[in-house]
């Protein structure tokens, strides 16, 4: 049988209406128009969807029957309609994001907290194979959400600054180097050192190994180790020293036989960006609680803390 969409939403309509006039008003039709697609899907059918007594219609037993797959036709079309709506307006549908070098997401949960606040109906996952590799999954459509210090060259991709930070010296309590106020890159000289796992692929030479070439400092044994608890682990077991991102470290300093002590001020702030190329609402959205989050917690130049947080609340 040939039966269009419109077939169902006619008989809907001309049983809550009880007339071709009145159904024909609600459908904005002509009267002429839908007493002609009524006879199409009758014709089709082979049945009499209708009997009719003057101008009133009254459903037969078919009809009956055929109403009650529209009522669930029509039911299911107007939820995928919703569903397709609210996610074009960023209401439902999944964000996977990662962040470029490290594993730690301490700063994650209240960002999440706010935005499921606002929007239940998104799923975020954290994509921890990403890590790595965050611009390629990207430019994959494996991830939605990047954040990223180093850029690969891609007009699909595109980067917004999202905060700052300044990378310390993370160094045992009890090692001889945390007596000192300022670590210099001569410091690491003949030392354990213990970095983050970059990936070298984006023709990125960390910061920290770019000023040990250029210095010709050599350290005892460079550790390139992929996990941040790992990480400071092994630093607070007196096993060597490390250098991250002072915002990544500050969470495992309490309970922790450690310190961070800052670098000289020749090593330049950095800049971390969130890498996205779709636009969608929900990216968008997650994008302004990212900012403000990292505005409030004073991790990039922004306006006062308390108007941010009217913004939040949505106060202008």
């Amino acid at each position: 049988m040939n039966i269009a969409l419109h077939h169902f939403r006619l008989v809907d309509t001309i049983s809550k209406e009880g007339s071709l006039t009145k159904a024909a008003a609600t459908l904005r039709l002509t009267q002429s128009a839908l007493s002609h697609q009524l006879k199409e899907l009758e014709r089709e059918m082979e049945i009499e969807v209708f009997h009719r007594q003057g101008k009133k219609l009254h459903l037969s037993e078919q009809g009956y029957r055929f109403l009650r797959s529209a009522e669930r036709i029509l039911a299911e079309i107007n939820s995928l309609e919703e569903d397709i709506q609210n996610y074009k307006n960023g209401k439902t549908g999944k964000l996977s994001i990662s962040m470029q070098c490290y594993t730690a997401y301490h700063w994650l949960p209240g960002i999440i907290k706010y935005y499921k606040n606002r929007w239940p109906d998104i799923n975020i996952h954290i994509l921890s194979d990403a890590t790595r590799r965050p611009l390629e999954y990207l430019i994959r459509g494996e991830l939605d959400i990047g954040i990223v210090r180093t850029q690969m060259i891609n007009t699909k991709i595109t980067y917004e600054p999202i905060f700052e930070d300044h990378l310390v010296a993370v160094i045992c309590k009890d090692h001889p180097l945390a007596k000192k106020s300022i670590i210099s890159v001569s410091d690491f000289q003949g030392e354990e050192l213990i970095l983050p796992l970059y990936d070298p692929s984006y023709q990125d030479t960390p910061v920290i190994e770019a000023l040990i070439q250029a210095q010709q400092v050599r350290p005892k044994t460079l550790h390139r180790i992929h996990y941040t608890d790992a990480t400071i682990e092994m630093v607070n077991a007196g096993l060597g020293i490390s250098v991250m991102a002072d915002w990544i470290v500050e969470p495992y300093l309490r309970g922790r036989n450690i310190v961070t002590l800052p670098l000289h001020h020749t090593i330049a702030q950095r800049t971390w960006y969130a890498a996205t190329i779709k636009q969608t609402p929900a990216i968008q959205n997650f994008l302004e609680c990212l900012k403000m989050h990292f505005k409030i917690n004073g991790m990039i130049k922004a306006k006062p803390e308390a108007e941010v947080l009217l913004e939040i609340a949505g106060v202008s």
